[in-house]
């Protein structure tokens, strides 16, 4: 996956000029939500019915006019056989080829993916999707192509608007908790309630030590302090594992790497454990969370506690838990759940060229989009956005307006 850093754009504080530069261009399809649902059914299709690839089903209920704008309104009710209801529309009309552009507002909580994007309909030759951007809150964008004739594949890029968040970068996914007092123990576990499955990649355990501690990520051209890791000789017990490939026993086995972890289901609660021979002392806890791609990590741990039996009753062990981290100060970040923002795609027969409030972020060639498609509008419910939390209920995907432009023919 390609990671572009949003850090050269400037933030803007006034709306970006709308359409496309150059001339020669034609308006062919302009929704500005400002007429009633009549308006908006002569425009637009609408699911109705559960979405299995989800947590929410969709309905045209779900999208509300008012005020000039389509609200598409997350909300926390059972429907369809689902816990959560939002919406999802796409155009009657179709396009090959053209501009086109969304001016709206992220549903504003994690948890949610906030979509404008093109895609086929029916079974047509080639089958693909453009995804001009599925964005997540604060301030992320995907930017995906995708080919659903034959074997599916997906060819895609990350950009942040502003700075990019914590948990892409290696430090990020190493957690160091020397603790302020030693403690004897026959047992400690890593506790999660993320809602979604939780990868371990290493979970440590170290005697105490005057002399300090190993890194997490060790430089093997530097001395590191003596210390044996315990947990290489305990057994790794967990609450559930997603995958036969990536059991307990992957996270106490000193091997680093993208097979060498625990993941558990998804749903949860979780919890990873090792029991030791006999009572040992400690005097540090290390873990490594997520995965890595390429440079970056993935799906590192967002909530979590270390704990040590005491007897036979599970206690915290002090400072050992991600509420406990103090991270460095933040710098100023914009949420795209605050305001409105252009997104915007050229679509020609030789490249796809995605734009953020008019200004060129991505570019890939065109391999496979050669035929007629819809736009579409889509909030989604989905664990990979981040917490599912009641925070989402009454949330709702904002849209100004959609237009296309096409090439006026000669």
């Amino acid at each position: 996956m390609l990671i572009l850093a949003g850090c050269a754009l400037a933030w803007l504080t006034v709306a970006a000029p709308a359409g496309p530069l150059g001339d020669g261009w034609k308006l062919v399809f302009n929704d500005e939500f400002d007429g009633d649902d009549a308006a908006l059914d002569a425009k637009w299709h609408s699911q109705n019915g559960p979405s299995g690839h989800i947590l929410c089903s969709r309905w045209r209920e779900n999208a509300v006019l008012g005020d000039d704008l389509l609200r598409l309104l997350a909300r926390r009710e059972q429907r369809g056989g689902q816990d959560w209801t939002a919406a999802s529309l796409w155009t009657r009309q179709e396009f090959c080829y053209g501009y086109f552009e969304c001016r709206y507002r992220y549903a504003a909580a994690t948890g949610t993916n906030n979509s404008f994007w093109i895609m086929t309909t029916g079974k047509p030759a080639q089958r693909f999707e453009i995804d001009i951007n599925e964005g997540q809150v604060p301030n992320e964008l995907n930017l995906n192509l995708h080919n659903h004739s034959g074997t599916h594949w997906a060819r895609g890029g990350r950009w942040y608007y502003g700075r990019g968040p914590t948990g892409e970068a290696q430090e990020d996914a190493g957690f160091n908790f020397p603790l302020p007092q030693p403690l004897t123990t026959t047992a400690v576990r890593l506790v999660s309630d993320d809602t979604d499955a939780v990868r371990i990649m290493e979970l440590r355990a170290f005697a105490p030590s005057a002399e300090g501690y190993p890194s997490v990520f060790p430089n093997p051209a530097e001395a590191q302090p003596p210390g044996a890791n315990l947990a290489l000789g305990a057994v790794a017990t967990a609450s559930s594992v997603l995958d036969p490939r990536y059991p307990a026993s992957k996270a106490n086995d000193g091997a680093l790497g993208t097979a060498s972890r625990w993941v558990s289901a998804v749903d949860g609660p979780h919890w990873l454990q090792l029991t030791f021979p006999q009572p040992v002392a400690l005097g540090c806890l290390q873990l490594i969370s997520g995965w890595q791609d390429g440079t970056a990590w993935r799906s590192i741990v967002q909530d979590f506690r270390l704990e040590y039996l005491d007897g036979t009753a599970w206690k915290p062990i002090p400072g050992a838990s991600r509420a406990a981290l103090q991270p460095n100060a933040p710098e100023a970040q914009p949420d795209l759940a605050h305001s409105f923002h252009n997104y915007a795609l050229e679509w020609n027969p030789q490249e796809l060229i995605y734009y953020f409030d008019g200004q060129e972020i991505r570019r890939t060639p065109n391999d496979i989009c050669h035929g007629p498609a819809a736009v579409w509008l889509s909030l989604a419910i989905i664990r990979w956005a981040g917490p599912v939390t009641d925070a989402i209920d009454g949330t709702s995907m904002d849209v100004d307006y959609v237009k296309v432009w096409q090439r006026e023919q000669p």
